[in-house]
């Protein structure tokens, strides 16, 4: 579901927004993470507060698809009301410099990935249990 975009600037700069029905920050821009642990994010997401103070809202990771090596960011925004909220940010396919915030959905299993087949009445379960038989 897509939340939001981000603007790259002429100048470089990277503002915009991300909402939701129970969120809405609108002066969203990206502070650079200086940092020399490989694990660190890429950049801080940041806003605003009310009294005008710059506060962290999440973080992103610079990441690239397997199958294409297309760049992509991950990371989340904690919302307070809503707790973590985890993003992820595509280059958009229609506008250049422009990044589309997409709410990142549960993951889909692997295509090797068996089915699971549930036990029978009576059929031992996979963790050693037995199912109770339906007779008086």
């Amino acid at each position: 579901m897509n939340i939001g975009e981000l603007v790259r600037s002429d100048a470089g700069t990277v503002t915009g927004y991300i909402a939701e029905a129970s969120f809405d920050f609108d002066a969203i821009f990206l502070e650079k993470v200086a940092s020399d642990n490989p694990r660190a994010p890429l950049f801080n997401m940041m806003t605003k507060s009310p009294r005008g103070r710059d506060v962290r809202l999440g973080s992103i990771w610079e990441r690239a698809a397997k199958e294409t090596g297309e760049v992509y960011f991950s990371g989340y925004i904690d919302t307070a009301k809503s707790g973590f909220v985890p993003i992820r940010l595509f280059r958009s396919r229609q506008n250049e410099g422009v990044w589309n915030v997409v709410r990142q959905t549960a993951r889909r299993r692997s295509r090797e990935a068996e089915d699971i087949r549930l036990p029978e009445q009576g059929e031992p379960g996979g963790s050693g249990y037995h199912f109770a038989d339906n007779t008086d």
